[in-house]
């Protein structure tokens, strides 16, 4: 259809229907200027912050095309929500879903009875002249209301007058409240916990920062760190971070900015054993004296009345029964597995796929349950707590619900306690310090899970320094079960592990075994739509090594998305029964980052309710923006922890693509792994050393 381009403008409207979302976060959404006149706008996600609401005002700037269909519509280059004046104040009151109890009439004879003071007098607080038309009640709500709303509108006025990001207001008040405004007039650089260093450091100069300013000098350095961590370090030695912080201040000393941020305890470190921002130094310390209290053999405050006999003798009868109802013996590696918790306070389990480890896990919490301990089975992804309940016939549930259960009361860990985390090699510093401030002392901590995999997400190494620690005891399981066996996998994960290339099996559809399709990037959404179709609604998840490009996550989703559409307009990113991610650790909800989930329903503003291992949660639109995305494929990281009856595997060449990416994305399949794509890149990968050997961290048993 033709479009005809008129000219620009700006002005306000008030928000009257959201007519459809893009998945990338763009929307079309209509509403009415201050004279009345409908008018329909295109924003694009580089210029929306978040979802308009039905009923807000919007300020909008843009350029106001002819189309042939749909008549004016202004295309927007800005547009942010705002305090509303003249009459879009009674549009406001009577159509947003904050403001309950009143409706059109009541909007229209607040708006007759105080005119264009209106706004004012609410923003006055001024209960007793809004009650010349209100009950108290309601003119109590208006004013609580109208203040929430003004706090935001005017932290992005003042975030835009100072060339920041105004698309950061709903985090800097989920963080900050109401203070967000004081915190970035008294020092602007708290916003690089935000943002780049670039935008920050010039709004501060906007607001006066000099180059020499004291403020800046020390925001350099944590912004160095910040970059660091954000690459999953924790320490940073003297040479880099000097380089590093000469980058940002230019002509400023580099060595005068350390010191500075050394005596302010902004970091902490030195020239020798190089520097760490304070949280993370506080973090990993924490770890390491709980850690090394609980080798020690810490007792708890008032000694458990049934204490656990560490002989190893008492546990033969049981393991001998056990060994009976199952059918099978257990082998050496696994008997000394089944007593490491027992003989230790700490202890870690290591192996690959197809060794065994939850056989080992159902003898430990069935000798548990012999000695009386109260046990605890978490994991970071559902699925993986899920497969843990199900082969030991024991609760079992994901970190985030263990920590949100415990910070609530809801759960309380006594000293005799066993602990078991499985899949901790993809436990980051955080977590685990989340779940080490939950336990008692006295209580007994067994982790489990594979070295060669993918570290942890977010920074830290704390499984893969226990793994090296000859202070921590530890049982290896090397021996592949005939049954396991039989897929193929576990074969294919050996030979990748020992840096070898495995043997495929020719792909014909639904099998068992490991296959490769080479294909170019142009070629791989075609090869994922055939497998898809021959897999059909069978239990598969399709991994990426990357997020961008043909190949990556983000055009995988987008086109499975267009499928699930099948042409028609659709008003939100999502439908209802598409797989979803979350993409954060939200202890309020019990969801980590890495939780796959389904699209239950979708409300007409964009309202999410998804479903994540049973449970069922709801997600404003903005919620939904910064938290979850489509899941048709994921990347390999976030698939940590998760396993699927068929895996399909996209690889390409790409910097982060690494043995230990390989070996998870491979170890992520049950039955069948299909590789899609670059099959020299993936040579290169297998026979590559991992990447987490040049991770730095500074935590050490």
């Amino acid at each position: 259809m033709t479009v005809v381009a008129q000219n620009t403008t700006n002005l306000r409207l008030s928000v009257a229907r959201i007519v459809s979302v893009a998945p990338n976060g763009g929307a079309v959404f209509g509403g009415f200027t201050e004279d009345e006149r409908p008018l329909r706008v295109l924003a694009g996600a580089h210029v929306l912050a978040r979802l308009p609401v039905i009923g807000e005002a919007w300020y909008v700037e843009g350029e106001l095309r002819e189309h042939e269909q749909y008549g004016v519509q202004l295309h927007a280059t800005s547009c942010r929500p705002e305090v509303p004046r003249g009459r879009l104040v009674a549009r406001y009151l009577c159509h947003h879903p904050h403001f309950a109890g009143i409706g059109k009439g009541k909007a229209e004879e607040l708006w007759r009875h105080f005119g264009d003071r209106l706004a004012s007098v609410i923003a006055a607080g001024d209960s007793a002249r809004l009650e010349e038309v209100l009950t108290a009640p309601i003119a109590s709500r208006l004013i609580q209301v109208w203040s929430e709303r003004l706090h935001e509108t005017e932290l992005i006025e003042h975030l835009d007058a100072h060339g920041i990001e105004w698309r950061l207001t709903t985090r800097l008040l989920r963080v900050w409240g109401d203070a967000a405004r004081a915190m970035l007039d008294s020092n602007p650089y708290h916003l690089l916990a935000f943002t780049s260093w670039p935008i920050v450091d010039a709004a501060a100069q906007k607001l006066g920062v000099s180059e020499g300013d004291e403020r800046r000098l020390v925001g350099a350095v944590e912004a160095a760190l910040h970059a660091r961590l954000l690459q999953s370090h924790t320490l940073t030695d003297h040479q880099t971070l000097l380089g590093r912080v000469k980058r940002l201040l230019g002509r400023q000393s580099a060595e005068e900015a350390i010191a500075l941020a050394l005596a302010g305890r902004a970091i902490v470190g030195d020239k020798a054993h190089g520097y760490q921002a304070i949280g993370a130094a506080a973090l990993e310390h924490g770890v390491e004296r709980r850690l090394n209290a609980m080798l020690a053999g810490e007792v708890p405050a008032q000694q458990s009345v049934i204490a656990v006999d560490s002989v190893p003798r008492w546990a033969t009868g049981v393991i001998t029964e056990i060994e009976a109802e199952q059918g099978f013996a257990l082998n050496a590696e696994q008997r000394d597995a089944v007593l490491l918790p027992f003989k230790s306070a700490v202890g870690v389990l290591t192996g690959g796929a197809g060794v065994g480890k939850t056989t080992v896990l159902r003898v430990i919490i069935e000798l548990a349950n012999r000695q009386a301990l109260t046990v605890f089975q978490m994991a970071l992804a559902g699925r993986a707590a899920q497969r843990m309940a199900e082969a030991t016939n024991a609760m079992a549930s994901t970190i985030a619900k263990f920590i949100a259960a415990a910070r609530s009361g809801k759960i309380e860990v006594p000293a005799n306690s066993l602990v078991v985390i499985d899949e901790a090699s993809m436990l980051d510093l955080p977590s685990f310090y989340r779940v080490l401030k939950y336990l008692p002392d006295g209580v007994r901590l067994l982790l489990v899970g594979d070295p060669a995999q993918l570290p942890p997400i977010a920074f830290g190494l704390v499984f893969h320094r226990l793994v090296e620690s000859a202070r921590v005891p530890k049982v290896h399981l090397t021996v592949v079960h005939r049954q396991a066996a039989s897929s193929g996998i576990p074969a294919a994960a050996a030979a990748v592990r020992e840096h070898r290339l495995p043997a495929f099996v020719p792909y014909v559809g639904r099998h068992s075994g490991v296959s490769f399709v080479q294909c170019g990037a142009d070629e791989v959404m075609a090869e994922l739509r055939k497998i898809a179709g021959a897999w059909g609604a069978e239990d598969f998840q399709v991994l990426s090594a990357v997020n961008s490009g043909k190949a990556g996550v983000h055009h995988i989703n987008q086109s499975f998305h267009a499928d699930a559409c099948d042409g028609e307009v659709n008003p939100t990113p999502y439908l209802p029964g598409e797989p979803v991610i979350h993409l954060v650790n939200d202890y309020e909800r019990g969801l980590m980052n890495g939780s796959l989930g389904l699209v239950v329903t979708v409300a007409t503003d964009g309202e999410l309710c998804l479903g994540f291992e049973g449970d069922l949660h709801t997600f404003s639109p903005a919620e939904a923006r910064e938290q979850v995305e489509l899941a048709y494929a994921i990347s390999v990281h976030k698939s940590q922890g998760s396993q699927f009856k068929r895996v399909a595997v996209v690889v390409g060449k790409s910097r982060i693509l690494d043995h230990a990416l390989i070996y998870t994305a491979l170890t992520r399949g049950v039955e069948q792994v299909v590789f899609v794509g670059d099959r020299d890149a993936f040579q290169v990968a297998v026979q590559s050393a991992p990447l987490v050997r040049q991770r730095c961290v500074a935590f050490s048993i």
